[in-house]
């Protein structure tokens, strides 16, 4: 995804108010997700995590919408992934290829011509349906020991003004927490509805958070991994109905395992291309 598209992503996020210092309880992500899908027609899957102080973002670009071609016009229908032909069935054409064969993105499935018995070969407006077996997969690793936080409901208040460049502090000690978040408020006063004064109320909540260690076996890392990662492919699949095999591969190292899931799907792969 090129950095004007990654910019305009991070807008519709910072406008849902994620920024830092954000408490991360009031970061709602499925809110943000089902915004970008809505905004963002380019954008076939996002997934979101909170990891410690980061918000860490995955974008899966959607394929461009293929041309509307008038009925009248001749055309080809051609692959538009990489799969197996389990099915060609052409209503007008020349079917290109046949069950079995493997086939890449781009590939002609049906020609849009047809050979005359008694007369030279005429240009058709393609039409059928090519089935074939496609695959979708994602890897994570899920390592044995981690660490995370959690807040522990404790928080305090600390107060402060500011006129013009000038801070004053209200409090005179630091935080009594050791580790934690801080979510800051400004408030401006004003005289009037339209005149503001050059003095501003801070409050800091502090938020008391504790770090956590946590230590999987193997089996549990494997649930961990399959779980984490079918949530993330079945979001892609358009028709979960069409999944035909699931594959779960792992690879086992001293501090953690990697997961790999390939779904395996039945999909109509073609698309109309102009002649």
């Amino acid at each position: 995804m090129d950095e004007t598209k990654q910019i305009e992503i991070l807008q519709i996020i910072q406008s849902e108010g994620v920024d830092i210092g954000k408490y991360k309880n009031k970061i709602y992500l499925q809110a943000i997700i089902n915004k970008i899908r809505l905004e963002r027609e380019d954008v076939a899957w996002v997934g979101m995590e909170i990891k410690g102080t980061n918000l860490i973002v995955k974008v899966v670009e959607a394929d461009a919408k293929p041309e509307i071609i008038n009925e009248e016009e001749y055309c080809n229908i051609v692959a538009n992934k990489d799969g197996i032909i389990t099915k060609v069935e052409a209503q007008n054409g020349t079917p290109a290829v046949r069950e079995g064969d493997t086939i890449k993105k781009g590939d002609v499935l049906i020609q849009g011509w047809i050979e005359g018995k008694y007369t030279d070969n005429r240009f058709v407006h393609a039409e059928g349906q090519v089935t074939a077996k496609v695959w979708y997969s994602e890897k994570e690793k899920v390592y044995y020991n981690q660490s995370y936080e959690n807040q522990t409901g404790n928080k305090e208040k600390k107060y402060s003004l500011n006129i013009n460049n000038f801070k004053i502090n209200f409090f005179k000690t630091l935080s009594k927490f050791e580790n934690y978040d801080t979510i800051s408020t400004v408030k401006k006063l004003k005289i009037t509805s339209n005149f503001y004064l050059p003095l501003e109320i801070v409050v800091n909540e502090n938020f008391e958070k504790q770090k956590n260690q946590v230590t999987y076996d193997k089996n549990e890392a494997k649930e961990i991994g399959i779980n984490n990662l079918k949530n993330k492919l079945e979001s892609q699949i358009p028709n979960k109905e069409n999944i035909s095999n699931i594959y779960i591969n792992t690879k086992e190292t001293d501090e953690y395992l990697e997961v790999e899931v390939i779904y395996e799907v039945l999909e109509n792969i073609g698309t109309k291309v102009k002649l």
